[in-house]
């Protein structure tokens, strides 16, 4: 899945067969180092390599920072979310900084925008300012964390370069993916600007210094400057007689996104309340649990849950199920419930037991 990753880990140091070395052109170099306020500290080495070369390098990094295993317990976790079709095909960017080898890889026959090059030169050089390797294996450890650094690093680039993000289309689970994808065009860049208008060039620094740390703080300029962090979320090993298989943090953006995705009205508003979330899996029951940072937060979701079910799970029916404050059959079984400042979201067989569960242990 590409559109839950940034393209940033590769193994091959050494220049690939058929390859062509040599640094980046000088213009395109001085441009970024222009327009981003970064230190050239070194040349950019760069690589052309011909399209299938190119792609397997690429999916090589991709394979490595994002493991199988993960991939697949992600899919059926997404999958019970109602995120289940993809028909928009992610294209790989036609140029390419691997912060492992510190190498910027180019396709010989097809040849990147401008901008398209500023914004990987630009990652090279906060690279050579800041190290990038820092972002290497984050994601597997912390994929909330992983998503506001690489955003805010991409923002960074996108100052330079003025690309911005695409309009979204496709399925639900298109548009959650490519809101994802394009945080730095995103989120990422809006951040960099407000650094920069409220401190210049070091108050964006102090960013790529220190990443953010949640997607709360890449959001929310006085969060970040707060270093506000995330409540804690701890999951049990079992809950309503399901073990936990794997669990990782699911932040303010991945929950405004979800929404976004099927259309649910003040999604952004919603998120807002954000205070600390993880994703698990239990057996086959995929389970969402969310704290917010106060009651009234958490009545927004609360109220907000019905409509993204209406949206996601279409023929669902529902009903009362205490102690949670609703339920739902019909394709599939649902389950939710707000204990304070506290929310469960079940999907799968047996969700009524495994919410409650969560929501009970408190």
């Amino acid at each position: 899945m590409r559109t839950f990753v940034a393209l940033v880990i590769c193994a091959v140091v050494a220049v690939p067969a058929g390859a062509s070395a040599s640094t980046a052109p000088r213009k395109l170099v001085r441009d970024a180092s222009r327009l981003s306020g970064l230190t050239l500290r070194a040349p950019v080495r760069t690589t052309v390599v011909s399209t299938r070369r190119y792609d397997a390098l690429v999916t090589r990094a991709w394979s490595r920072d994002y493991p199988t295993t993960v991939r697949r317990t992600e899919a059926s976790v997404y999958k019970r979310l109602g995120l289940v079709t993809r028909t928009v095909r992610a294209q790989a960017p036609r140029a390419w900084y691997d912060v492992s080898a510190r190498r910027l890889f180019l396709q010989r026959t097809h040849a990147a925008s401008h901008r398209a090059l500023i914004q990987e030169v630009v990652r090279a050089l906060v690279d050579q300012n800041y190290g990038l390797r820092r972002l290497v294996g984050l994601r597997a450890r912390d994929r909330d964390r992983w998503l506001a650094a690489d955003a805010i690093v991409g923002g960074t680039a996108a100052l330079a370069s003025g690309l911005h993000a695409a309009p979204l289309r496709g399925t639900p689970l298109d548009r959650f993916s490519a809101l994802e994808a394009s945080a730095g065009l995103g989120p990422g860049r809006t951040l960099a600007t407000q650094l920069r208008y409220l401190g210049g060039r070091s108050a964006l620094a102090s960013a790529l210094r220190t990443f953010p740390q949640t997607t709360e703080q890449l959001l929310h300029v006085d969060k970040f400057l707060e270093r506000e962090r995330a409540l804690s979320v701890p999951l049990p090993d079992r809950a309503g007689g399901a073990g936990l298989v794997a669990s990782e943090t699911f932040g303010e953006l991945d929950v405004r996104s979800l929404l976004q995705a099927f259309g649910v009205p003040s999604a952004a508003t919603t998120a807002e309340g954000w205070g600390g979330g993880r994703l698990a899996l239990y057996d086959g029951v995929a389970a969402l649990v969310l704290r917010w940072d106060t009651p009234d937060d958490a009545a927004e979701w609360q109220a907000a849950v019905p409509q993204y079910v209406d949206a996601a799970f279409p023929g669902t029916t529902p009903s009362t199920c205490p102690p949670l404050d609703r339920c739902w059959s019909g394709p599939g079984e649902l389950a939710a419930g707000v204990y304070g400042t506290t929310a469960v979201f079940a999907s799968g067989p047996g969700s009524a037991a495994v919410a409650a569960s969560l929501l009970t242990s408190r």
